[in-house]
């Protein structure tokens, strides 16, 4: 199975509103392990760990008809970075 095909495999066994609350969950532990990285109380590891969990979930996302809504507000918020950054940002 590939991993297209395993995103599409888990939303269909989950449903939508199970990985949405999911995705909720990964993204508090993944705050909260940031701040245990800034406290200097957790190794970067578990720090991967958390972002790798949340990719996932945005990943099965993507595939669920979201894709050119994501990347719609993606292009938008680089685009608000590359102006308070007071750069010029060149999209793909």
């Amino acid at each position: 199975m590939t991993e297209n095909e395993l995103y599409a495999e888990a939303m269909r066994q989950y449903g939508y509103e199970a990985q949405l609350c999911k995705l909720a969950e990964e993204a508090s532990e993944l705050s909260a392990e940031a701040c245990r990285t800034l406290n200097h109380s957790t190794l970067e590891r578990r720090l991967a760990g958390e972002i790798a969990d949340v990719e996932i979930l945005i990943a099965q996302f993507r595939q669920t008809g979201m894709v050119t809504l994501i990347d719609a507000r993606k292009s938008e918020k680089l685009q608000r970075l590359a102006n308070r950054l007071g750069v010029t940002y060149a999209e793909k």
